[in-house]
């Protein structure tokens, strides 16, 4: 059962500039030290959040947008669980195409709905579909973006949305069909907004940065393996891992770079033809 209910609000009191740090796709497997592809999930994971440790972001939060775990196994979750207690600030999750949402013992408030700020609404949308690689927003999902829009209209704030998978095409032919299927159904919602909106994704194990009538779309490296950009069939990248720092200014104004892990080699096996 993939199944993964979002609900409720957490208020998370950022009075000037919101910091938010975005780790995406950790794979991490049933036991510790698992591999994907020949790389640690575990250990590739430590070293990116070493990195934004050592970075000097301070957030104010995490969001962890997807395929959080390589195969549903309940352990993955508790070690995230535990990995993310350095921070100190509270985290924030989605599933992922990966997930099995019902064995991830971890508390509620990980899988909220939305996390409301004095000058930004952050809302978090599910897009997995159950025994399917690609995204769908269900007609729950598309409720919810579109109380979501209502809600940052009415109290004037500008709107960040995360989500797994994709909206955009990123030029690789194997990859860019597993995007939202019904992207157009999002754009049309979100083009209500008065405020600046910001969508942040996953999935895609690579970084990305577009701006499409007015809204920017974000998309981060994994913290384990990279895919190699613009491919006709899969290729994965000797590219280190990483993760996406986000600073969200009161006026709608955003800040955001990619941070990639320094000095370490991850041995991927480049020959690889897939995995999903």
């Amino acid at each position: 059962m993939k199944s993964c209910n979002l609900q409720g609000d957490y208020a998370l009191a950022a009075d000037g500039p919101l910091r938010l740090l975005q780790i995406t796709d950790t794979h991490l497997m049933a036991e510790c030290g698992g591999t994907l592809l020949n790389v640690d999930t575990d250990d590739s994971l430590r070293a990116v959040v070493d990195t934004a440790l050592a970075g000097g972001h301070d957030p104010h939060a995490v969001l962890i947008t997807g395929d959080i775990a390589g195969d549903g196994a309940a352990d993955a979750y508790r070690r995230l669980e535990h990995l993310l207690t350095s921070f100190g600030v509270p985290s924030f999750w989605l599933p992922g195409n990966h997930d099995g949402c019902s064995n991830a013992e971890v508390p509620i408030t990980r899988f909220s709905r939305t996390v409301t700020t004095p000058h930004w609404h952050v809302l978090m949308l599910n897009s997995q579909v159950d025994d399917e690689v690609g995204g769908h927003l269900c007609d729950l999902e598309l409720a919810a973006l579109s109380a979501a829009v209502d809600a940052a209209n009415v109290a004037e704030k500008h709107l960040l949305i995360a989500l797994h998978h994709p909206l955009h095409p990123l030029g690789c032919a194997w990859l860019d069909p597993q995007r939202i299927d019904n992207a157009d159904v999002f754009m049309t919602e979100v083009s209500r907004c008065r405020q600046t909106t910001v969508v942040i994704s996953g999935h895609v194990h690579q970084s990305s940065d577009m701006t499409v009538r007015g809204v920017r779309y974000l998309t981060t490296p994994s913290t384990c393996i990279q895919f190699k950009p613009e491919q006709e069939t899969f290729k994965v990248h000797d590219i280190a891992p990483g993760y996406r720092s986000l600073t969200l200014h009161p006026d709608g104004h955003l800040e955001t770079a990619v941070v990639r892990v320094e000095g370490r080699v991850f041995p991927v096996d480049l020959n690889s033809g897939g995995y999903l």
